[in-house]
């Protein structure tokens, strides 16, 4: 497995690979901060857009590879505040899945990890829906979980729920 940097052109090139994960976060529960329904050609244009936001410098879209298909990403962000630059947010951590259980999503955060340390972060934070596998991923892999908000978001099915909140600090 490959770990890559994805611009607008690999988006393009790779766009129903990379649909696929939403589509499969959106099956499995997880909205990934997009409401239902999704069809393929949004979940492609969401990705896009944020390979057009890359920026090399705190803002990053990683892809993980595998015998040369799409079977997770990424993405990092650094916080537009002025006062939080020090900051980064893990969003849209999905793995194909076929692939969950396989090492994909350790790796993929591994790398926003990495990247968040060489743009000179020092903080990350990120939220997912409490009480699930996601959940207790973050935790397993070091993340130190806040707390949790009632009602934070809206999985697919429409029910609000609790969302956990996790920082890492770097």
């Amino acid at each position: 497995m490959e770990i890559v940097e994805l611009d607008v052109a690999m988006v393009d090139a790779r766009a129903d690979e990379l649909a696929q994960l939403l589509l499969d976060a959106h099956a499995s529960g997880m909205a990934l901060g997009l409401a239902a329904p999704l069809t393929a050609g949004r979940a492609a244009a969401e990705w896009r857009s944020l390979a057009e936001r890359a920026d090399g410098d705190g803002r990053v879209l990683l892809a993980a590879i595998d015998d040369g298909v799409v079977v997770g990403a990424g993405h990092l962000a650094r916080a537009d505040a002025e006062n939080g630059r020090h900051r980064g947010e893990i969003q849209r951590l999905a793995v194909r899945a076929d692939r969950r259980g396989a090492g994909v999503g350790g790796a993929l955060l591994d790398a926003l990890v990495l990247r968040a340390r060489a743009a000179g972060l020092s903080l990350l934070w990120l939220t997912t829906h409490a009480d699930t596998r996601s959940d207790s991923f973050y935790a397993a892999r070091g993340w130190t979980r806040t707390g949790v908000v009632p009602g934070w978001s809206q999985r697919p099915d429409g029910e609000r729920v609790p969302n956990a909140f996790f920082y890492l600090e770097l």
